[in-house]
């Protein structure tokens, strides 16, 4: 498969919420400037973020199997907890601005978005879709593990729930491509703070 055809496919996965994000952040980065101590914060989030999404699509195959390893024994929805983290860490990055008030209005915009559009509209699909394929293991997960706020330190425990991290299922989430744009942000804003 030729470097062109690879790029058409992976720009066929882009999407409306990877371009309302991108658009988020360039603002952010276009309104930061950045001071070290809310920069260095934001990052620690951003990093913690990743990490959870990292730890996350290691373990997601999707309609393959439910999928209740890794940190999904603790939430049903680790990568929107990881995404969530990252914004509130990139906005963390830019708050110290003259213009403190957009880039708090830019969260409160996301925040809305993602809270009473994205979260219901995919629960209510996602759920219906996941009870229809998986039955009982899924009714059980769904009724133990809550959606974003662990409850316990205890993982949940199922079938399948000793399933470990593996790179061939990372790469299949493409989750390196997520991580290369966290990157370039981070790098962004760095560079604002340097200048």
């Amino acid at each position: 498969m030729s470097l062109f055809s690879r790029v058409g496919i992976r720009l066929k996965k882009i999407n409306i919420k990877i371009i309302f994000a991108g658009l988020i952040i360039g603002a952010l980065i276009y309104l930061a400037e950045p001071r070290l101590y809310y920069f260095l914060g934001g990052l620690v989030l951003v990093i913690f973020g990743e990490i959870i999404r990292v730890w996350a699509t290691g373990h997601l195959e999707k309609n393959k199997s439910l999928t209740i390893s890794g940190p999904y024994g603790y939430v049903k929805n680790p990568m929107y907890v990881g995404s969530f983290l990252i914004m509130i860490g990139f906005t963390a990055m830019a708050i110290n601005c003259p213009h403190a008030y957009y880039v708090l209005g830019l969260l409160a915009i996301q925040l809305a978005g993602f809270l009473f559009y994205y979260v219901p509209r995919k629960r209510s699909i996602e759920g219906d879709r996941l009870k229809e394929k998986f039955g009982q293991p899924y009714v059980d997960f769904d009724q133990a593990v809550p959606d974003y706020i662990p409850r316990q330190l205890r993982a949940y425990k199922g079938e399948g729930s000793d399933k470990r991290w593996t790179r061939r299922v990372f790469n299949e989430n493409n989750e390196l491509h997520v991580g290369l744009c966290v990157v370039l942000g981070v790098l962004a804003f760095a560079w604002k703070l340097w200048l």
